[in-house]
């Protein structure tokens, strides 16, 4: 999360309610110390231009100027490291096949921000107050970043023939079965974090978080908890179309709610106000929404992947926009009245995979357009201190380079 939690009490009002995000305005220029899917793809489409090439210049700069001795990445917004942040740091570690940072990155994760009593991660570690010692600065998990830590360490026990790491990964999956998931009414849903607030007068939940082929793979792991991952994968499409449609442009908002009972004649699921201004809008949270469901199109089986197409598919308003003012703003409120007049980083990556789904084979050409004309050889797009920002530009490629892999 990106907006602070308007919490009930002074004591909890102390607490940056935040689910290991960044956000674009305020920046910490850390410096480094240190320098397969199995189901069926669609066909390669992006031979016209170097997509992997760029995977991979951008993946040597991530290391080089993010990861801090080769090892975790300090938030360019909270300071410290949060927990999102080495989740992505592991994926991409993993999908460039490199065994090596991706241990490393984990093990420092694992001692440094394992929480005391379960297998989740603390979302916050850093400096102490008044000058302490470094250590955990928040407890509660981030449950996006607790997810994809979780997937990775799964697939990269398969990958590289690991067994510990699916051990690892199973018991932060049966944790948060335990701490994170929801039920309510038959139906399952993913709560953001521990925090009391997301459980007051409804559930909040982030629709960015919403990752069905995620639950797929803890399915298969977590044999005793299989049949609620799998529903709940399963519902997620329900879920987010319920999110998206709150909005006039049918843009999904940074958080929604479910109600804790069934109100006759009203939505279940409403917008959530508890995360202050901006939390309508589509933009910070809310970018991560494509990224997950173009990885949903290419690894869930049918007809879920066709779910997920068909989600991208509907929901073409980013893509319009551009095609009427070439211009691909910071976000859009729930109104749909853009974020600011000029070109932002975030939008691209979901650009490009809405673009597409309807004609893969413009996607050089709207690259070079749009998202090309602001890459640096030294493989960044737009500034060089931002790792959020790289990263939500470098996953909505990756998932696009799916697309080649046989």
């Amino acid at each position: 999360m990106r907006t602070p939690f308007k919490l009930p009490t002074p004591l909890l009002q102390i607490v940056l309610l935040a689910t290991a995000a960044l956000t674009l305005t305020v920046f910490y220029p850390a410096q480094s110390q240190s320098p397969a899917p199995t189901t069926p793809r669609p066909p390669a489409v992006h031979t016209q231009w170097p997509l992997r090439q760029l995977l991979r210049e951008s993946w040597q700069f991530y290391k080089d100027r993010f990861l801090v001795d080769g090892a975790h990445v300090v938030s360019n917004t909270y300071g410290g490291t949060i927990s999102e942040g080495q989740s992505y740091a592991m994926l991409k570690a993993l999908w460039m096949n490199e065994p090596a940072t991706f241990d490393k990155v984990w093990q420092w994760t694992k001692r440094n921000m394992k929480r005391p009593h379960d297998h989740l991660l603390a979302w916050r570690w850093g400096d102490g107050e008044f000058g302490t010692t470094k250590g955990i600065m928040q407890t509660e998990n981030a449950t996006d970043a607790d997810q994809d830590i979780a997937y990775a360490l799964l697939k990269a026990g398969q990958q590289w023939n690991r067994p510990d790491y699916s051990r690892d990964g199973l018991n932060i999956v049966k944790d948060m079965w335990r701490i994170n998931v929801e039920k309510l009414d038959g139906r399952y849903y993913l709560t953001p974090g521990p925090w009391p607030g997301f459980k007051e007068e409804y559930l909040t939940i982030n629709p960015s978080y919403m990752a069905p082929y995620v639950y797929r793979e803890f399915a298969k792991a977590d044999v005793e908890h299989a049949a609620g991952w799998t529903q709940l994968a399963n519902e997620v499409y329900d879920n987010l179309e319920a999110c998206t449609n709150l909005t006039a442009p049918k843009l999904p908002p940074n958080w929604c709610a479910v109600r804790w009972q069934n109100v006759p004649g009203q939505p279940r699921i409403i917008f959530s106000d508890k995360q202050g201004e901006g939390a309508r809008d589509f933009s910070y949270d809310a970018f991560r929404v494509y990224w997950r469901m173009t990885m949903d199109a290419h690894l869930s089986p049918s007809p879920w992947r066709e779910r997920a197409l068909a989600y991208l598919k509907n929901h073409p308003f980013l893509l319009n926009y551009w095609q009427q003012h070439q211009v691909m703003p910071e976000g859009f409120t729930a109104t749909g009245a853009p974020r600011g007049k000029e070109t932002s980083g975030f939008g691209m990556g979901p650009l490009l995979v809405l673009n597409h789904v309807r004609q893969p084979e413009g996607d050089a050409l709207l690259y070079q357009q749009s998202l090309g004309k602001h890459y640096h050889s030294d493989g960044y797009w737009f500034n060089d201190y931002n790792d959020f920002l790289h990263s939500v530009i470098w996953l909505h490629l990756y998932a696009l380079s799916l697309s080649q892999q046989p």
